[in-house]
């Protein structure tokens, strides 16, 4: 349990932000965020067949899937993206693409240093490409899938 404690700040801190969210906003992205949720955990066990990354301490061990990291920094950026950016699709893409970036490269080497997880077999270059192709499926799912139900209720 001890060891675990920067894991479960990581997945606790950024639900603080959801306050500041909205009601609305919250539910209105939410089935796209489960939706995203569902393909980075899909993700993450194919990462432990081929070995991509390696984390360290997780919160459930028989899981491959890095609950705090999925459930928490990820899953919080992505209701604040879609908030900020929806309807605008190139504000969007370069939103996102600016975040992963920033995730692939300087907080993926804070992470390793941290003790969180270690990159193995997958690159840098590899996962912020893989960040971004989930980004646009994103918000496909949510522009064909997500919206026209919603304006049929």
């Amino acid at each position: 349990m001890k060891e675990k404690w920067k894991m479960y700040l990581l997945l606790i801190m950024p639900w603080l932000s959801v306050i500041k969210l909205g009601k609305n906003t919250f539910f209105r992205y939410l089935p796209t965020i489960i939706f995203s949720d569902l393909v980075i955990a899909i993700i993450s066990e194919l990462s432990r067949a081929f070995k991509w990354w390696k984390v360290k301490n997780p919160i459930f061990p028989k899981l491959a899937t890095d609950v705090s990291f999925v459930f928490g920094p990820f899953t919080i950026l992505n209701f604040w993206i879609f908030k900020l950016t929806y309807k605008k699709l190139w504000v969007y893409l370069l939103t996102n693409i600016f975040a992963d970036y920033l995730f692939a490269y300087p907080l993926t080497t804070f992470a390793e240093k941290l003790g969180v997880y270690k990159m193995k077999r997958m690159s840098r270059k590899q996962l912020f490409l893989l960040s971004v192709v989930v980004a646009i499926f994103n918000y496909l799912y949510h522009f064909l899938v997500v919206e026209p139900r919603r304006k049929d209720t």
